[in-house]
C-alpha cells in the first residue's frame, strides 16, 4: 500500500521500518526490499 501511496503522492521513501522503536528504522533500498520480497538469491 505504501508503493501506491507514494507514487501517487511523488514522496520518496527515505526509510523503513523493522521494528518498532526508533532505532529499527533503516535506509530504504529498493533493490533490497524487492529482493527480499521475491527472495532474489
Amino acid at each position: 500500500m505504501i508503493i501506491g501511496i507514494c507514487d501517487e503522492l511523488k514522496i520518496p521513501v527515505r526509510y523503513i521500518g523493522i521494528g518498532e522503536t526508533i532505532d529499527d528504522l533503516r535506509p530504504f533500498d529498493a533493490r533490497e526490499f524487492v529482493d527480499a520480497l521475491f527472495g532474489d538469491d
